[in-house]
């Protein structure tokens, strides 16, 4: 069961879908994943020409003798839920005494790095540790237009790529594969950085406070950053709205036209009662909740960040985006003009607008 959560969690980064356009692939590991990666690469492929080692029948000391063309394929990959590293080094070694050609890959450690790094998924990731210049992080809760904002960021071509990459997939691997999110970070920093030597990243409340059901070490993180902005939403009524109605919709960004007509079309379908405007209550006490937590974490870790609110950036992306630049220090080139842009579109509607108000006079009744 663990497994398969795990998987789902992982698949909102597409990754087997981007691994199942590999193929010749020899995987090594357990019963139960071997079945699940089989499965799933016999339904996105039209014809599986993996190899798949079931550690739980085979001996790991005969690993290569049934695939005498095993240099044929384009990796081998372990693939272990219980210890991936242990049996990692296992398998190479054994690579290595065998004479094997190709070079063994690990599932998680490896592949899934790579895939977050947008590198080549078939290569080692890196061990080394080359830390940018600039290296920083927005710290924010949901529905703070902190989306909008990142991009905003990467527009300028100065600011890093800063994106939410610690986030649900990282924290089911870390929490049941013993993943070493540390890794994960290591390689960002090497991988996702501007030509300016600029890393961002951007690590939401309530994904950031549920690592902690893993090895999490905030400390370890925070020192790997050197530089924080705060984002807030003062507005925390159309900020629990917006929450609720991308949790009814499934819909949390607006790119296009088309997808605006979905969303449009999906709001027909929400009916404002008591159950909804309780939600609503339940998720401003939520967001304030995450935002008490953020501040403590911060202070605690004699973090001061810049803060910045969702309303005035909205106001003016232009002066926003200047004091991030000029707080993280970043060094224009000659002749630059800033010039930022975003392709996420607000979501207001007419039914968030009516929310809102029946909200406000339900409060104001029992006021």
């Amino acid at each position: 069961m663990k497994l398969a959560q795990t998987f789902q969690a992982i698949e909102e980064t597409q990754f087997l879908k981007q691994l199942s356009s590999q193929n010749r692939l020899f995987f090594v590991g357990e019963t139960e994943i071997l079945q699940y990666l089989q499965e799933f690469f016999q339904k996105h492929q039209q014809v599986d020409n993996n190899y798949y080692y079931d550690l739980s029948i085979g001996n790991l000391d005969d690993i290569f003798a049934q695939k005498t063309e095993v240099d044929k394929y384009q990796a081998i990959i372990v693939a272990s839920f219980k210890d991936e590293a242990a049996l990692f080094e296992r398998v190479k070694q054994k690579a290595i005494e065998l004479k094997i050609k190709v070079t063994p890959l690990r599932l998680f450690a490896d592949v899934f790095i790579n895939l977050i790094c947008k590198r080549q998924l078939l290569q080692p990731s890196s061990e080394q540790i080359i830390k940018p210049k600039v290296t920083y992080a927005i710290v924010t809760t949901p529905r703070s237009g902190s989306t909008y904002f990142c991009e905003l960021l990467e527009s300028t071509g100065i600011a890093g790529y800063p994106a939410e990459h610690l986030r649900l997939a990282a924290q089911q691997l870390a929490r049941y594969c013993d993943f070493d999110y540390l890794r994960l970070l290591d390689n960002l920093l090497q991988y996702r950085t501007t030509d300016n030597g600029v890393f961002g990243t951007k690590l939401i409340s309530h994904f950031l406070f549920d690592f902690k059901q893993t090895k999490f070490d905030f400390k370890q993180i925070f020192n790997s950053l050197n530089k924080f902005i705060f984002l807030t939403r003062r507005n925390k009524l159309a900020q629990a709205v917006s929450l609720v109605l991308a949790q009814q919709t499934e819909i949390w960004h607006i790119r296009d036209v088309s997808n605006n007509i979905k969303y449009q079309s999906k709001l027909k379908d929400i009916t404002i009662n008591d159950a909804l405007l309780n939600n609503i209550e339940q998720k401003i006490d939520f967001i304030n909740h995450q935002e008490a937590r953020l501040k403590k974490i911060l202070a605690d870790n004699k973090i001061e960040p810049l803060i910045l609110s969702y309303e005035d950036i909205i106001e003016d992306a232009l002066s926003q985006t200047n004091q991030v630049l000029e707080f993280l220090e970043i060094e224009k080139p000659p002749h630059y003009i800033i010039n930022v842009n975003s392709r996420i579109k607000k979501m207001p509607s007419d039914i968030s607008q009516e929310i809102i108000n029946l909200f406000q006079q339900r409060k104001n009744t029992v006021c």
